[in-house]
């Protein structure tokens, strides 16, 4: 966790009806946005890398293939080498 050294004051507008509704669950409205705030980034992260995924071409997909089985065999190669 950050502390509070680390944090900036920020001014926002929010719904009134969400924010009544935050303000039943919490009586802490600041941890509750910087929550909302840090379940976002990951929700944008987790975006990106699914569309980055999902948009490789099928030479990139057949490349990374061929680099998990080299990969894999110079991991078994290895591993019979140090009789594991």
């Amino acid at each position: 966790m950050t502390n509070n050294s680390q944090k900036q004051r920020i001014s926002i507008t929010v719904d009134s009806q969400l924010l009544e509704e935050v303000d039943q669950m919490t009586k802490n409205r600041s941890a509750a946005v910087e929550e909302g705030l840090r379940l976002w980034r990951k929700q944008q992260i987790e975006e990106q890398l699914r569309n980055f995924y999902q948009n490789r071409s099928q030479a990139d997909i057949e490349s990374e293939k061929e680099w998990a089985q080299f990969s894999h065999a110079q991991m078994e190669e290895i591993l019979e080498e140090d009789g594991l």
